[in-house]
């Protein structure tokens, strides 16, 4: 049977984490997982600031995945949503005589829609230079066929097929920075797309679109968010706010390294009684969880009203419920927060664990944690 290499790369914030997978048939076989964080502060709220850095990192997953495959050539990236736009259009081709649709057919109304999206772009505002702007996925909400409503046109047959479509379009010099830090290892983008889409496409599969869903990925820059309703994607945002903002306020509160702090912050989800810690003065702490916590509550409020506004929104109302992934996910006391500020039970906002995923044969222990969620943009 066939086997197709698949090398793909989340370039966050805080990390950057490297999958290397064969696909056989409709499943991926993972055949190894690689995790580094960077070394400094290299990017902020998704956004490459220091290239030189962020390829270093880069060079060290690709030598260590390329000792079990050499060479890797090629990779799948999923970009981060920071300054993200997003246009829902729609688009109609007369397809009268054509027969049985085909895939082709399909295909070409999807250019039809993204073209639209583009002229609406540059028209409506949405964006101060819309050239400045680069389309990195798009999700279709719903075919139709001489207005009646379709999940695939293929062997249908019509006069006048229509598509309504999500395109999502990211700053050029974000992408612009992936790809200088890419190539910088000797990597060429074979496929690009947004983490929500993504993530959504992992962990939300179309039997369970049906119900109305926010997904939520936290990370450390920024928290994007995806919402599902009525079979479909309806609507994908951003908002440059995550778990950073958590570190610095415990930084700014204990006189902390920004490093430090991440350590303080990730300790708070042992369910320790007492952390240990020294402050940039060389004062040495020993400070109960509860009292870190409460310190951390107004940072943790504030950041589930930002994401709670983003998703009513998009979604005009509150969610069926909400599923939080990412590493930021596990920030003390967001659940129950994010809980309060849609105005939802408590019980409808967790934390969901990609123990299992659909198209995966295994998940290994690595990935089995929110911020493990496996992304590929192939």
């Amino acid at each position: 049977m066939d086997k197709k290499l698949l090398f793909a790369l989340d370039i966050g914030t805080r990390s950057v984490v490297g999958l290397l997978g064969e696909q056989v048939a409709n499943k991926i076989n993972l055949l190894a997982v690689e995790r580094q964080e960077h070394y400094t502060r290299a990017m902020l709220d998704g956004q490459i600031h220091d290239v030189t850095e962020v390829a270093g990192v880069l060079a060290e997953i690709k030598s260590r995945l390329e000792r079990i495959v050499s060479p890797l050539p090629k990779v799948a990236v999923a970009a981060a949503g920071r300054a993200l736009s997003t246009l829902r259009v729609t688009a109609d081709l007369d397809v009268g005589g054509r027969g049985a649709l085909t895939e082709s057919d399909e295909r070409a109304l999807e250019l039809a829609g993204l073209q639209t999206a583009q002229r609406s772009l540059a028209t409506a505002g949405a964006a101060f230079d819309p050239t400045a702007y680069y389309c990195v996925g798009y999700s279709v909400v719903t075919f139709s066929l001489d207005g009646c409503p379709l999940k695939s046109l293929v062997g249908q047959r019509g006069k006048r097929a229509e598509i309504e479509l999500i395109a999502t379009f990211l700053p050029r010099q974000v992408i612009d920075s992936l790809q200088s830090a890419v190539q910088a290892v000797g990597l060429e983008i074979a496929t690009l797309t947004l983490e929500p889409i993504a993530a959504i496409n992992v962990l939300i599969p179309p039997t369970m679109r049906h119900l109305n869903l926010a997904l939520v990925d936290v990370g450390a820059g920024t928290s994007d968010v995806a919402i599902t309703r009525g079979g479909s994607v309806i609507g994908y945002g951003m908002v440059p706010c995550a778990g950073d903002e958590i570190t610095e306020a415990l930084s700014q509160q204990y006189l902390l390294d920004f490093n430090v702090a991440e350590q303080v912050k990730r300790q708070l989800g042992d369910k320790k009684k007492k952390v240990n810690f020294t402050d940039v003065l060389g004062m040495q702490h020993k400070v109960p969880a509860k009292e870190l916590m409460a310190s951390l509550a107004p940072a943790v409020g504030d950041l589930a009203q930002l994401i709670a506004r983003q998703i009513l929104d998009l979604n005009g109302q509150p969610p069926q419920a909400v599923l939080l992934v990412g590493g930021g996910a596990l920030t003390p006391l967001l659940p129950a927060a994010l809980a309060q500020a849609l105005d939802i039970p408590a019980a409808r906002v967790g934390i969901r664990r990609p123990d299992a995923v659909d198209g995966f044969t295994t998940i290994p222990p690595s990935l089995q944690a929110p911020d493990g969620v496996p992304r590929s943009a192939s």
